[in-house]
């Protein structure tokens, strides 16, 4: 084996020690987990981690796209039902299953970073599925008339919240709040909503406002030991 050789291999296995410690981070704990915790966990210096992957974003790019192909796979089978509100039901209840399994699905879901292209690709491919859901829905009489597809993924939000602030007590109380939310959107629910839905500007520009605020829209640091 060639010196070149053993190097390549060398940053292949330390990529992959990188990869499946930030997996098993970012399901505890959500974006909160740090760069230079998943270099410990990974047994690698931060400026390894950091040659690798300059920025937490493109990190969670490479590592967090196979969540929403589940999230996707999801949305394929809720299309599949053939009462469209049942699928819609079951798509919300595998989403609160999916936060409680690995905590960054709700921040990926609500975050929109800069450096992201694999993840944004991933959201392009799930939207037109829940939009012929919703359509669906609303063609068989079964799902409010004035429900906008861009409110199902503001319900997953607020949905994602109750899981995460609850799980820790090993509680199901979301299924409660998902009931409530199940109510409110079927045909002939008790009263008119009364602002417009969003638009997907207006969804975009949340995320990535959130994304800034929580401070993920990160440069690489000018010096790591």
């Amino acid at each position: 084996m060639t010196a070149e050789t053993h190097l390549r291999r060398d940053a292949a296995a330390n990529r992959e020690r990188i990869l499946d410690a930030a997996r098993r981070l970012f399901a505890d704990q959500g974006l909160e987990a740090s760069m230079d915790e998943i270099a410990r966990a990974a047994g690698v210096g931060a400026g390894t981690l950091y040659r690798r992957f300059p920025t937490k974003e493109a990190l969670l790019d490479a590592i967090l796209g196979d969540v929403l192909d589940r999230y996707y796979a999801f949305a394929q089978e809720a299309l599949q039902q053939h009462d469209a509100f049942a699928g819609l039901e079951l798509l919300l209840e595998r989403s609160a299953r999916l936060q409680l399994e690995n905590r960054a699905f709700l921040d990926i879901l609500a975050l929109r970073l800069r450096d992201e292209p694999q993840l944004a690709e991933a959201r392009e491919r799930i939207r037109p599925l829940v939009d012929q859901l919703v359509a669906r829905g609303q063609e068989q009489g079964t799902l409010r008339a004035d429900l906008a597809p861009a409110d199902v993924q503001v319900l997953l939000w607020e949905l994602g919240r109750v899981v995460e602030t609850t799980a820790g007590s090993g509680s199901d109380l979301w299924r409660r709040y998902l009931a409530l939310m199940l109510d409110g959107l079927r045909a002939g629910a008790a009263r008119t909503l009364p602002h417009p839905p969003p638009t997907a500007a207006q969804i975009d520009r949340a995320m990535a406002e959130t994304a800034e605020r929580r401070g993920l829209h990160s440069k690489r640091p000018a010096r790591r030991a």
